[in-house]
């Protein structure tokens, strides 16, 4: 009759500590709102929430690019619009020194304005951001112009930095100056040696070249634009993946919190349960097994 009664004993003891257990992962659920807490509980789901995780931070990591990239595209955009008005009041102001009644003072005082707008230009030329110069190709942490007398020179190179903003997806950064502000300077430049040397027959020729001038600035803020709507798409896709990924994630990690609740308290009330029987079995004694 002993080993009954031990038998009895190890079978409460040992149900009332796999009641504990289960209490104490569904408090451990409730406490976190995490389903799975450790490798044992989901082998599958947690490699798949491994792979989650990865895969989230890979979304995180083209959204900085993009939000990187996007600040400098955006800026540069900016700067080219800035540099379109600098050149066409270039223009404007030498189409007005293209007649044969202004005097050498007035031709000077016409050329002394221009240089102050060369200036300007020169000036968005070499613009900078978070110490990177925006127009210098790959070689971003020099000025990429110079100014020597009236002569604008380039020592950047044409490099077009990528940015990585999607899965297979590398879109521009940058344009490089030469190409972008190369035949403006060069325009100026004569503009300036034909407005001092009074030649108004080189001064109406000098004035055509503006207009590829202004055609090449065009043309880098639409490639600039075209960067600009890439990433804004990109940072939308990134965007939903992000939802479908976080999605995935809780159906595999939260846990439901009522149901957690639940069996807390139902394993809770079958511990009580437990114990209770066991305290009447520690009170039965020899007659209780005769009976």
């Amino acid at each position: 009759m002993r080993v009954t009664e031990n038998m009895t004993y190890r079978n409460l003891l040992a149900g009332a500590g796999a009641l504990q257990e289960n209490i104490e992962t569904a408090s451990q659920q409730v406490s976190t709102g995490r389903k799975i807490l450790s490798l044992a509980d989901s082998p599958s789901g947690s490699a798949e929430l491994v792979s989650l995780r990865s895969q989230l931070a890979e979304v995180d990591q083209y959204r900085t690019s993009g939000n990187s990239g996007g600040y400098f595209v955006g800026l540069a955009e900016s700067i080219l619009s800035s540099a379109n008005d600098v050149v066409t009041s270039i223009y404007t102001r030498g189409s007005a020194g293209a007649t044969s009644y202004w005097d050498p003072n007035e031709r000077a005082a016409l050329a002394s304005e221009i240089r102050t707008l060369r200036d300007q230009l020169l000036s968005l030329a070499n613009s900078t951001a978070n110490g990177r110069y925006l127009f210098a190709g790959s070689r971003v942490t020099a000025a990429p112009f110079t100014l020597s007398g009236d002569q604008v020179s380039y020592g950047g190179d044409l490099v077009q930095n990528m940015i990585s903003v999607g899965d297979g997806l590398d879109v521009k950064q940058n344009v490089p100056g030469s190409t972008t502000f190369g035949a403006a300077f060069d325009a100026v430049t004569s503009l300036l040696a034909a407005l001092e040397a009074g030649d108004v027959a080189a001064l109406s020729a000098v004035l055509g070249q503006f207009s590829g001038a202004l055609r090449d600035i065009s043309a880098a803020r639409v490639d600039l634009g075209v960067s600009s709507a890439a990433i804004q798409g990109a940072g939308s896709e990134q965007d939903a993946r992000e939802t479908a990924l976080r999605s995935r994630q809780g159906i595999i990690e939260d846990a439901d919190l009522a149901e957690a609740i639940t069996r807390m308290k139902s394993n809770e009330s079958a511990l009580n349960a437990t114990f209770a029987a066991r305290a009447l079995v520690g009170q039965r004694n020899l007659f209780d097994y005769l009976a």
